[in-house]
């Protein structure tokens, strides 16, 4: 198998940059990146303060991201995700974004950063062929009846998604929704 590691690492720094950018100009603030020691993807400063950021993608399945991945991957032969007909692909979908937010609410790995620079944050791009409100809402509803043991290592948790040809960030609601 060919090494995804260098296209999983573009995608990372793709994203913090385009979180840099979008959060930069909402705040009126000026971070850039320090450094970028994997993990997390970036440690962020201004003259004034130091944070961190940390990437983590939720795909639809797990046959979407092969897709993607080998797609993208140079020396790998391309795994389409096959025919149709797909159904519940938003109840699917709500659930792996749910997992994967969860499992890095609860990693303990991350703890030696937010003590070191306080709670950083983590940006979840979204890669479902079909993302809109519809998807959000069913997000939601999942999300609510997940049991969730958030050791407090972001501040904020924003996903991301394209739209009208740019790359959107809407601030997830850690707590509650």
């Amino acid at each position: 198998m060919a090494d995804r590691r260098p296209i999983q690492q573009a995608h990372e720094r793709t994203f913090v940059e385009h979180f840099l950018e979008w959060f930069n100009r909402t705040h009126r603030c000026g971070f850039h990146v320090i450094e970028e020691p994997n993990p997390p993807e970036a440690v962020i400063s201004t003259t004034r303060t130091t944070r961190w950021v940390e990437v983590t993608t939720a795909f639809w399945n797990q046959a979407y991201a092969r897709d993607l991945y080998s797609y993208a991957t140079p020396g790998e032969e391309h795994k389409p995700i096959g025919k149709g007909p797909c159904r519940g692909m938003d109840q699917e979908f709500a659930k792996s974004f749910v997992s994967v937010l969860k499992k890095k609410l609860e990693k303990r790995s991350y703890v030696p950063w937010r003590d070191r620079f306080g709670p950083g944050y983590l940006i979840v791009p979204i890669k479902h062929p079909w993302f809109d409100r519809m998807a959000v809402q069913e997000m939601k509803e999942v999300w609510k009846t997940s049991v969730v043991t958030d050791i407090g290592c972001f501040r904020s948790v924003y996903i991301a998604f394209p739209s009208l040809g740019n790359i959107r960030f809407y601030r997830w609601p850690i707590k509650s929704v």
